[in-house]
């Protein structure tokens, strides 16, 4: 490379490292923020300390305290259960499942590791990267909780028209629980506890991954396929793709993840993204569950343990989230933001 040319390279003006793309929003090499056209979600990934070692200390250390320092108050009390007998309760220590007259006891330690994991994605987030966790959320001044509140309803009112027509069509597919005392003091945990967990993982896997890997790949499709993968791997750990089928499982989870991630991108903000959350997370706790959950609970009705199939569950899921996107597009006038993002 000549001397000419490599005066037309830009550089930064805090290390003198080498900017290579004239659409870096920052500095591979020190990390400083060199500025966008477009102040657009992703940019904000260029605020405060963006070191690679950084992004990947924050992810190991992240995963530590929410999986194994918030698992630490339930392997407590199982360790309990194993020395002195509380009424009927037992622990299985493979699975760390608390059984019992009741699931409140199970459905609240559960919960536990995401409230440890938001204190610390908070700190990590402060402490190593120097940023502001509305960054991290969306590109708006504030959160807004609107956005999230209109996404809760919308998909209370589909899911809600998606029962009704299955119980008219097919009800030897539901079966009717009605537990009514165990179902309210866990529906009173889970309006206090899941929208925390659901906050958690929006935060973690459409803000914090997405903005990060933005960093290192300028396609955004690639971006969303990438962490829909991570995404939908992790959910490897629990028992439902064993139980259910696995390729058909993780697609749905995977298709999910992607769903979340593209409405994130359009809306500039994880605010649809953790509405969404939050109320499929609700229905499956208090209104339709799993015969085999991760999570158990008492909701009203339970889908009889049956192998997912394509036709059947993932297909009807699609045009859920392409009506759910057409409506999200129209409300809030995403068409006319297409043309300030790239192709890819």
């Amino acid at each position: 490379m000549n001397a000419e040319n490599m005066e037309n390279i830009p550089s930064c003006t805090r290390c003198n490292g080498i900017v290579f793309s004239p659409n870096a929003s920052y500095c591979q090499t020190c990390g400083l923020y060199l500025g966008h056209k477009v102040n657009s979600f992703l940019d904000n990934s260029s605020l405060g300390r963006n070191n690679w070692w950084i992004w990947v200390v924050f992810t190991a250390t992240f995963v530590v305290i929410w999986q194994i320092i918030g698992s630490l108050p339930l392997v407590g009390f199982c360790g309990i259960l194993n020395v002195v007998e509380l009424g009927s309760y037992t622990c299985d220590m493979e699975t760390f499942i608390v059984t019992g007259n009741s699931k409140v006891p199970n459905f609240l330690l559960m919960h536990f590791s995401f409230v440890i994991g938001a204190g610390g994605f908070y700190i990590l987030l402060k402490a190593l990267h120097h940023k502001n966790i509305l960054q991290v959320l969306t590109e708006r001044i504030q959160f807004d909780y609107k956005r999230s509140f209109f996404a809760l309803s919308i998909f209370f009112i589909l899911a809600g028209l998606s029962l009704l027509a299955n119980i008219i069509t097919d009800p030897s597919g539901l079966k009717f629980r009605g537990d009514g005392s165990d179902l309210l003091v866990i529906a009173l945990i889970a309006l206090i506890f899941v929208p925390i967990q659901s906050g958690l993982e929006e935060a973690f896997f459409r803000g914090y991954l997405l903005q990060g890997f933005s960093l290192l790949i300028k396609s955004r499709t690639a971006i969303l396929i990438l962490t829909s993968m991570i995404f939908a791997s992790l959910h490897l750990f629990n028992p439902e793709p064993w139980s259910y089928g696995l390729l058909p499982y993780l697609f749905a989870v995977f298709s999910v993840g992607m769903f979340m991630g593209l409405i994130t991108l359009m809306d500039g903000g994880i605010e649809l993204a953790v509405g969404i959350h939050i109320a499929n997370n609700l229905w499956v706790h208090l209104i339709l569950g799993l015969e085999d959950s991760v999570i158990p609970s008492s909701s009203l009705f339970i889908a009889l343990n049956q192998d997912l199939d394509f036709i059947s569950t993932i297909i009807p899921s699609l045009i859920q989230y392409a009506l759910l996107t057409s409506i999200f597009a129209i409300k809030y006038k995403w068409f006319g933001k297409v043309g300030q993002y790239p192709s890819s």
